[in-house]
């Protein structure tokens, strides 16, 4: 597995660090460390170190602590087990992200949920939102520095996204004694009759009893799948259904179980395809306290 991690020196970027050390990385793994030193492109691909004199003795300065920055930040990793490559670049943080994880074939991009330039009052900092929505891998956004990972909360529906969460979980080197709590919402039926496009009452109500049993079924074989899955590979499971929005469902479940990381797929079932994120994924990420785990398609699946 290849593994982007970046940082800026932050708070939030400790907590990244922390989430990937959590993991227990196999030696095998490919971390690389980037910084990015934002420098804003103009018209002609003007900057303001082509304009000012002396900008490349700056420039070497600003690389210098860039790369005692990224020394620093790796420290937390176990590097003797690791290969950990270091990288600096310069421009537009967001981008430079997305395309160093394209060029390299990253995996997982993990950061901070936040950065040193964002507001306290935001609950997503605005490069991590940018890598959220565009990034082809899997993004891992860190709140909290675990120690170990103890609890994971899986959301499944059932889409092939939720099943590429599945196997990304799997291919995790996740702690062998990691409960992963398997969670599916379902629909509210009250919200489904009063949106019936009949007024008959006792057919509505029939038809609500019949969409109730046959939307339990499912979600018993929804779970049932996904807990043999990772039960395949040693985790111990437990499984919670909740009855309501997809998003609210999530996130009441995780106040209650108090996951280190939730993971879910980008989209769900009713994911539109040409949206690059589900509503339900961003507002997970947008208001979870814990770190956010969101899987994407393969990119052999993507290119179908």
């Amino acid at each position: 597995m290849k593994i982007l991690l970046f940082t800026d020196g932050s708070a939030y970027s400790e907590m990244a660090i922390s989430n990937l050390e959590a993991l227990r990385l196999p030696s095998q793994t490919q971390v690389t460390a980037m910084t990015v030193v934002p420098e804003q492109t103009f018209l002609g691909g003007i900057t303001f170190g082509t304009l000012k004199g002396g900008s490349s003795i700056k420039k070497t300065e600003q690389e210098q602590r860039s790369v005692e920055l990224l020394q620093g930040a790796i420290k937390g990793l176990s590097t003797s087990r690791l290969k950990v490559d270091r990288l600096v670049q310069w421009g537009n943080p967001a981008e430079t992200i997305l395309k160093v994880a394209e060029e390299r074939d990253t995996s997982l991009i993990v950061l901070g949920a936040k950065g040193v330039a964002d507001s306290p009052p935001f609950l997503l900092g605005g490069i991590t939102q940018k890598v959220m929505k565009y990034a082809r891998a899997s993004v891992l956004l860190a709140r909290n520095k675990p120690a170990t990972i103890r609890r994971v909360l899986f959301a499944t529906d059932g889409s092939k996204y939720s099943e590429a969460m599945a196997q990304f979980l799997m291919r995790l080197p996740l702690p062998r004694r990691c409960q992963i709590i398997v969670v599916t919402s379902l629909q509210s039926h009250i919200e489904a009759l009063v949106s019936m496009p009949t007024l008959d009452l006792e057919t509505n109500q029939r038809l609500i009893a019949q969409l109730k049993a046959a939307e339990e079924e499912q979600a018993r074989q929804l779970i049932a799948k996904s807990k043999e899955q990772l039960e395949t590979k040693g985790y111990k499971t437990v499984s919670l259904v909740i009855r309501g929005g997809a998003a609210e469902s999530i996130l009441k479940a995780a106040e209650e179980c108090d996951p280190d990381i939730i993971a879910l797929g980008s989209k769900g079932l009713t994911g539109i395809e040409q949206f690059l994120l589900g509503s339900v994924a961003e507002r997970v990420a947008r208001y979870a306290r814990c770190s956010v785990l969101i899987g994407r398609l393969p990119t052999t699946e993507i290119r179908r």
